[in-house]
């Protein structure tokens, strides 16, 4: 089945069985961020943007994505958002293991699309949807808190100005 799709900005067209997952699929594209974990979903190793959300791509059936816009980590780096989050977690001393790379990105990311400043309990409850111990909630947190500072810095909304 020939699947158009939307990659990393690019106009595609996947050739994939229509019941297959995505995750296979991007790794055949040689995009090595969207890891097999769990396959169910849960761990977070394979999360990509699906039209701007995060979503596991283990259990996404390719089918369903025709016309969609996905982003894997690869890509989103690239973007200003993106670059947010990784000076954030830097300044932080943020430490990934690689497997839940995308998992934090992406939820961060998602986060501060909804939200100007997370609350602590936001800040927690992101901490804690993420199953894997290579960072510890700390500094995983205050990575999230210089991402946002730098957004709002990159946005202008330093000092109340915006």
């Amino acid at each position: 089945m020939k699947i158009p799709v939307i990659l990393n900005g690019e106009k595609q067209i996947l050739d994939a069985r229509p019941d297959e997952k995505l995750l296979p699929v991007l790794r055949r594209q040689g995009l090595l961020s969207v890891k097999m974990g769990c396959t169910k979903g849960k761990c977070g190793s394979c999360t990509v943007l699906l039209d701007d959300k995060p979503i596991p791509s283990c259990i996404i059936p390719v089918a369903i994505i025709k016309n969609a816009s996905i982003e894997t980590l690869e890509f989103f780096l690239l973007t200003k958002e993106g670059e947010d989050i990784q000076n954030g977690f830097k300044q932080a001393g943020v430490n990934l293991c690689g497997f839940c790379s995308s998992a934090r990105y992406f939820q961060t990311y998602e986060l501060l699309k909804k939200v100007y400043r997370p609350s602590a309990e936001e800040l927690e409850e992101l901490s804690d949807s993420i199953k894997c111990n290579c960072c510890d909630r700390k500094t995983f947190i205050n990575g999230v808190i210089y991402a946002t500072a730098l957004k709002h810095e990159r946005e202008g909304r330093k000092n109340g100005l915006i």
